[in-house]
């Protein structure tokens, strides 16, 4: 099944690559090293999870599918504005493998204009937020291309709108959410605190995708109907799912596979809902211990395989496991209220897909 569904996303990427690749809105940007910067993430690739959603939500209800392609490259490039922004935030230098935006952009600066290191990194800074700015502006234009689709007009503005007056103010709220609790002593934080930030992080645009394919199908855009909530349902349990396994490789991953530097969140002190589990289970010297693993400058592989194994000696490891698995139940159980056709067979196995993904 799951073989079956990495080949399903692989034809989602396959049409979306090809729609970004022609898509000529960057090609007027300036100076150089912006307008490639605009379409480096976009072009990279990635797991193409969001389009997948969108046109498989349209098809779960009877829709053409390729109708929706321009909504379905909108949200992805969407999720790479918040990416990029993300990664300076995050002060991140791996993205997929590769440097972020922000990285590349000083190493530019410092190789071809000669400039110093502490200019450059400012300068890679601030391109890479005007670069963020750009991927959002392309985002609501290749959502109005839905027009050119032969989808009603109203709608698409109506889409259009949801994009900005929603998702929008939702998803930069929840990244506020993850950098304010990140200032705030770890005793303080409640497990409500990070289930609203990963709401706001993750979830929403999750949310977004399907409902958006949902309504080109349905040509309505009544997010108050019941197989909109059960959407936004499947939604919020999946990107809870989606979240805590990210959180799990962030730590028990491989750096080749996963793409960016391990135990970046302790690094940086961030409350996840397994810190927290372990923070609630261990006292004494093994308290001690997790604190003094926290929050280090330098994580090496002997340091990340002690966190490992106090995570995991304590069981908050597997508690978080246990969880995810909790919220991918919730999620199918949503889901199986929905039309039954081959989309919900593919909407359920890439629930089972990311529970069980190395990257």
């Amino acid at each position: 099944m799951f073989s079956d569904v990495k080949n399903e996303l692989q034809y989602v990427a396959g049409m979306l690559n090809e729609a970004i690749r022609k898509d000529t809105f960057p090609e007027t940007i300036y100076p150089e090293e912006l307008r490639l910067a605009v379409r480096t993430y976009p072009e990279q690739g990635g797991k193409r999870i969001r389009p997948a959603l969108l046109l498989w939500a349209c098809g779960l209800f009877g829709g053409d599918i390729l109708k929706a392609l321009p909504a379905a490259q909108a949200v992805e490039i969407f999720h790479n504005w918040t990416l990029v922004h993300d990664d300076i935030i995050d002060s991140d230098s791996l993205r997929r493998g590769k440097p972020t935006t922000h990285v590349e952009i000083a190493r530019y600066a410092s190789s071809k204009l000669n400039t110093a290191a502490d200019k450059a990194e400012k300068f890679g800074t601030d391109l890479a937020i005007l670069a963020g700015d750009a991927q959002q502006a392309w985002a609501v234009n290749s959502m109005l291309k839905l027009a050119e689709n032969g989808i009603d007009p109203a709608l698409v503005i109506a889409l259009t709108r949801r994009m900005q007056e929603v998702l929008n103010r939702q998803l930069i709220s929840g990244e506020a959410l993850d950098v304010e609790l990140a200032l705030q002593d770890p005793a303080s934080v409640q497990a409500e605190d990070v289930y609203r930030m990963i709401s706001g992080k993750t979830s929403v645009l999750l949310a977004f995708c399907l409902q958006c394919g949902a309504a080109i199908a349905r040509n309505k855009s009544d997010f108050d109907s019941e197989e909109q909530k059960l959407l936004a349902e499947f939604a919020e349990n999946l990107g809870l799912a989606y979240q805590l396994e990210d959180d799990l490789l962030g730590v028990y991953g491989e750096i080749e596979e996963f793409g960016k530097p391990l135990c970046s969140d302790f690094q940086e002190r961030k409350p996840t809902l397994l810190y927290l589990e372990a923070k609630k289970r261990l006292s004494g010297d093994d308290a001690v211990r997790l604190d003094a693993l926290t929050g280090l400058p330098f994580y090496s592989m002997e340091i990340v395989q002690l966190l490992r194994r106090l995570l995991t000696d304590c069981g908050a490891e597997q508690a978080i496991r246990e969880l995810s698995s909790s919220a991918t139940a919730k999620a199918l159980d949503a889901l199986q209220k929905l039309p039954d056709n081959e989309y919900r067979e593919r909407l359920a196995a890439l629930a089972g897909y990311l529970l069980r993904r190395k990257i």
